[in-house]
């Protein structure tokens, strides 16, 4: 198994043991074939941030002619941050839980 993966996530999954290779949209299609032709792997998990317009068709194309399984790992959807007032955080620190204030 491998997971091929954008630049900003190269740590993630060294840190839980799983072989990843770091490659660019660019690079994607052709780093895709190079996995495919190593005996040992039978599993490629792509970061979908790789995928380019025509990427996806692509990979499809590779998946169909290869006995592996191919798979696209959605992206990580973007959360809002939200930041608490300096005044509840303090109070929270305080007394131990959070505290509705209403006035």
């Amino acid at each position: 198994m491998v997971f091929v993966i954008p630049e900003d996530v190269r740590l993630g999954f060294n840190l839980a043991g799983i072989r990843e290779l770091v490659c660019s949209p660019a690079e994607l299609a052709q780093t895709v074939r190079e996995l495919m032709g190593e005996e040992q792997i039978s599993l490629i998990v792509v970061d979908e941030r790789l995928l380019a317009r025509s990427g996806a068709e692509d990979l499809h194309v590779l998946g169909k002619n290869w006995s592996g399984l191919l798979l696209v790992l959605p992206a990580p959807a973007a959360e809002e941050v939200v930041h608490e007032d300096y005044a509840m955080q303090l109070i929270k620190k305080a007394i131990g839980y959070h505290v509705r204030l209403e006035i």
